[in-house]
């Protein structure tokens, strides 16, 4: 049976944007969701103040009483989550009409992870685009869906895009620190423990605009980044994800070069600490050219990656894939 959306837990992590996150608030007050938690990384930008001016009991705003950084302010937000579902929304984007709906309508209990595919706007012009194209429900094991990412791309995206299923999700602090990229870990964590469901769009709007961590991380975080997301995953004991880590490092070889070179040259990055970060990188990934079958594996996903283009076409990928969707059950052809 779906679950309620007063199953739920929204919660929105935020940092000085008092102009953004009253929408993204008033997207979730919007909803049925049971409770909605706003964690407030020291802004004193007025944004506690904005939020004193909301009258419903479902909401609740948290201040940390210094600046603990991005990831961290997510984990001081899930703390505070009291639902069986986590559903966050960063501040700059926000649940579409009906948005919380569809993700409930997809949840069960052998459901760890559901995504629906994101209406992305750039606020400097106001264009629209998705940059997948899926037209079906997809339900996939966790397995199988961490398979697709080793072959073609990282779908689930940023937290905002995916809802969680509260025991699914990792709380170790180590997971949720600025030096890793914790929404990738912590959605490979989430789906290792259960099926992951891909929705077509109607769920949540991604705003982009300059002011993302992705677009101020620099080569030097990059990098570190890179390296300690896979030595992160490398170190789980769950098989699945040490294959996917061990992937991510060998599919990332040339992009972790191209950082390091660039970041030297601009003068962003240290020689030598590049160089140290780029060969630990080849040392994790060198597991995936002893056989014969994931080499096979990563040449689908470089051949990928190089002549793919927005949007990824989702269902054309698992149907070539051997996949089938019938109501949203998936399984491989030879399964059948």
């Amino acid at each position: 049976m779906p679950i309620s959306e007063s199953d739920i837990s929204v919660l929105i992590p935020t940092y000085k944007y008092r102009d953004k996150v009253a929408r993204a608030v008033d997207s979730a007050l919007a909803s049925g969701a049971g409770e909605i938690i706003v964690a407030d990384d020291c802004s004193r930008d007025g944004t506690m103040e904005l939020l004193a001016s909301y009258n419903d009991p479902r909401l609740r705003a948290i201040e940390n009483p210094i600046n603990i950084g991005l990831w961290e302010n997510h984990l001081a937000a899930l703390e505070h989550a009291t639902k069986p579902w986590i559903k966050f929304i960063q501040a700059d984007d926000y649940l579409l009409p009906g948005g919380l709906t569809v993700y409930a309508a997809a949840a069960d209990p052998g459901v760890s992870v559901v995504w629906s595919n994101p209406l992305v706007i750039d606020e400097a012009t106001g264009a629209t685009r998705h940059n997948h194209r899926v037209t079906k429900i997809w339900r996939l094991s966790g397995e199988d869906y961490l398979d697709l990412a080793i072959r073609s791309c990282w779908i689930l995206g940023s937290p905002s895009q995916m809802m969680l299923r509260a025991d699914a999700v990792v709380r170790d602090p180590a997971a949720w620190i600025t030096e890793i990229s914790a929404d990738l870990v912590f959605g490979a964590v989430a789906a290792s423990r259960g099926d992951v469901v891909l929705l077509p769009a109607g769920g949540v709007a991604h705003v982009e605009h300059a002011r993302q961590d992705s677009n101020t991380q620099g080569a030097r975080r990059g990098l570190r980044r890179l390296v300690g997301t896979v030595e992160y995953l490398l170190d789980q004991p769950e098989p699945a994800l040490r294959r996917f880590g061990t992937f991510w490092a060998a599919q990332n070889r040339r992009v972790a070069w191209r950082t390091a070179m660039s970041g030297v040259l601009r003068q962003k990055v240290g020689p030598m600490e590049a160089l140290q970060l780029v060969l630990r990188n080849e040392v994790h990934a060198r597991g995936c050219f002893r056989d014969a079958q994931d080499r096979q594996v990563l040449i689908e996903g470089r051949l990928f990656r190089r002549y793919d283009r927005q949007p990824h076409d989702i269902d054309t990928i698992l149907t070539r894939a051997g996949f089938t969707s019938d109501d949203g059950a998936v399984r491989r052809e030879d399964e059948k």
